[in-house]
């Protein structure tokens, strides 16, 4: 049920664009009420009237907003039914029955001649008569080229087969049960780019008998991973050399001088195009230009009908110097309290649901939040500093595409009881927590993100996707 409530909701919030985001405010909150944290009203995101109305009008009332959020949900659930997918489904099927067990040593083998040992060294030891204990550290890079993975494998006698080494692609064909002919191609050219991604930490330990004596050998390994990125990646997967699926990556990284990806420093744009049947997700433009500006546009259609778009923005500035691969460790939160910056988003489904929105300074929504928390037994701090990101907050919902703002997401005060042991018994205590919650244009009620979005308000939804992932099941299990 959990599973389900979840997928609901994702298609109501995610797919119709109103967004989640929650801290705290359980079943416990209220649902529809003119107050409820009593103390936000008039913030800086208040007022979801007429403005900017093209031609006056008024907002649509709650039960008219819901019946169009649900009838758009459902009209976005419809277009992924299971059935698109049964052709894909039934080809990896009988590939998954395929031994691979070439293909794995082929690529094990590339693997490791391209892990480098920078040392190895022995830090502790100890002997007695019955056992010897070993420590070493090492330290590897480990480089990720992708075009050393080349190779054109067939199906032979139910095995995967290299049977040609000396291509400049990576291919695997088989034929079907229907003698189909299938094929996936790799292609990636270049120039190539390595690039320090990340980090690892891992332990491994040897164990042998030598001389009536057991020797053990503890290791503590440092991985440097560096992935060699092209200039352009293709994934293709032909049917009878008809197209089924193909992935186009480009990425331009000239920017970048050594190994390291400073975020302070570095500029980076990539585009990315993925074609499924009718189906094409495009995200045409993640530029990053370092101390600037960063941009992401992504679509997503089928056939002539665009299901989604996504626009986010924003200017940066005050940017510390780290590395990329430095986020695969521990960084402080304090190193980003100086960093600047400005986000939009605008999210449009069907080109009938739209959120539109922006958050200003976000390293100050960052403060006020975190102030927050600190302050949540302090009623008049709490509810001032919910108040004073609010100010930096403006999230509203649109209907086809007109600027008539029907709705507005800010955040809420909410109070709560707790327990904890005081003077030898559980002893109550009041507090303080935030939630997102939405108000609707004509001022009538409003709701967390959470009582809002439940199955009693959408019941058809929920309907909907339950029967989508049970159809989706029914594929798998085929």
């Amino acid at each position: 049920m959990k599973m389900i409530k979840f997928f609901a909701t994702l298609s109501i919030v995610a797919m119709i664009g109103l967004g989640f985001s929650s801290c705290g405010g359980g079943d416990d909150t209220p649902a529809d009420k003119t107050t409820q944290g009593g103390g936000n009203e008039g913030g800086g995101n208040e007022g979801g009237g007429n403005e900017g109305d093209d031609k006056g009008g008024s907002p649509m009332t709650k039960a008219e907003q819901t019946t169009l959020l649900e009838s758009t949900a459902r009209e976005f659930i419809a277009m992924a039914p299971a059935s698109d997918f049964e052709e894909l489904t039934a080809m990896f099927k009988e590939a998954r029955k395929l031994n691979a067990k070439n293909v794995d040593n082929w690529a094990n083998g590339i693997f490791e001649d391209a892990v480098e040992t920078l040392s190895d060294q022995l830090i502790s030891s100890y002997t007695s008569d019955y056992y010897s204990s070993y420590g070493y550290e090492r330290h590897f890079k480990v480089a990720f080229v992708i075009s050393n993975y080349k190779g054109h494998f067939e199906v032979q006698n139910g095995k995967w087969v290299l049977v040609d080494s000396n291509v400049d692609d990576l291919k695997f064909t088989f034929k079907d049960s229907n003698n189909d002919v299938w094929v996936l191609r790799v292609e990636a050219t270049g120039p190539f780019k390595k690039v320090h991604m990340f980090d690892l930490h891992d332990y491994d330990y040897e164990y042998s008998y030598v001389d009536n004596k057991d020797i053990y050998k503890y290791y503590e390994d440092y991985k440097e991973c560096v992935i060699a990125v092209p200039k352009t990646l293709t994934v293709t997967l032909t049917k009878n050399n008809a197209q089924k699926v193909k992935t186009t990556v480009n990425a331009e990284l000239s920017d970048i001088t050594g190994e390291e990806f400073d975020i302070s420093k570095n500029d980076i744009s990539a585009s990315v195009a993925i074609e499924v049947k009718d189906y094409k997700i495009n995200v045409s433009q993640v530029v990053y230009k370092h101390n600037s500006s960063a941009t992401v546009n992504m679509t997503i259609a089928k056939g002539s009908t665009q299901m989604l778009s996504v626009a986010v923005s924003g200017d940066l500035s005050g940017i510390p110097s780290v590395n990329v691969s430095a986020f695969s460790g521990h960084i402080d939160s304090d190193t980003w309290r100086n960093t600047e910056g400005n986000a939009l988003v605008k999210i449009d489904i069907l080109g009938k649901v739209q959120i539109q929105g922006k958050a200003t300074k976000i390293h100050a929504i960052v403060d006020k939040l975190e102030a927050a928390r600190k302050n949540r037994e302090s009623e008049s701090d709490f509810k001032s500093n919910i108040k004073d990101a609010n100010d930096y907050l403006d999230l509203g919902l649109y209907f086809n595409n007109k600027s008539l703002k029907q709705a507005i997401a800010y955040l809420e005060p909410f109070e709560k009881t707790g327990y904890r042991y005081s003077y030898g018994s559980y002893q109550p205590y009041k507090y303080w927590e935030w939630d997102m919650v939405i108000k609707f244009g004509d001022e009538s009620s409003y709701s967390t993100m959470a009582n809002y979005f439940s199955r009693s308000n959408f019941r058809s939804v929920y309907g909907d996707v339950e029967a989508l992932i049970d159809s989706y099941s029914k594929l798998i299990k085929k």
